[in-house]
């Protein structure tokens, strides 16, 4: 059997949850002053909680097959799918991607409304550099 097209292994992503920026310069100064006292970059930073958007996410994608990827608001999805398309870095783990990659991140995102559903696939293939013919194939 050959090699999975999308092979992701204890995939994590974790955010820090929190004040971004500071209501003033001496706040930031006192951020700033704050990491280097201790010598611990950790130390003066914010009030921050940390939320895991995916924890410890495997699968493989076999060439042919395809994945559909529900859940609820929070479940992951988008963050799942920008790890993929290299939007953004896990914070363990790997994602392995034999091929060209390209996802919608968002609902209706690229679709013209105006257009069919085949239509729109055309379209997004063009402009992902496709050929019709390629488009074609796939689309079958």
């Amino acid at each position: 059997m050959s090699l999975p097209i999308i092979e992701v292994r204890n995939l994590s992503k974790k955010y820090k949850l929190g004040t971004i920026g500071a209501s003033s310069l001496r706040e930031e100064a006192e951020h700033w002053l704050g990491r280097f006292r201790t010598r611990n970059p950790e130390s003066g930073t914010r009030n921050t909680t940390d939320f895991w958007a995916l924890n410890d996410v495997s699968f493989d994608v076999q060439q042919g097959e395809v994945l559909g990827i529900i859940g609820r608001n929070g479940a992951g999805k988008s963050t799942l799918l920008k790890i993929l398309s290299r939007i953004t870095e896990p914070t363990s783990g790997q994602a392995t991607l034999r091929g060209r990659v390209a996802s919608l991140l968002e609902v209706g995102t690229g679709f013209h409304p105006e257009l069919t559903g085949r239509e729109n696939i055309f379209l997004n293939g063009a402009i992902l550099g496709m050929k019709r013919v390629e488009i074609r194939k796939k689309i079958r």
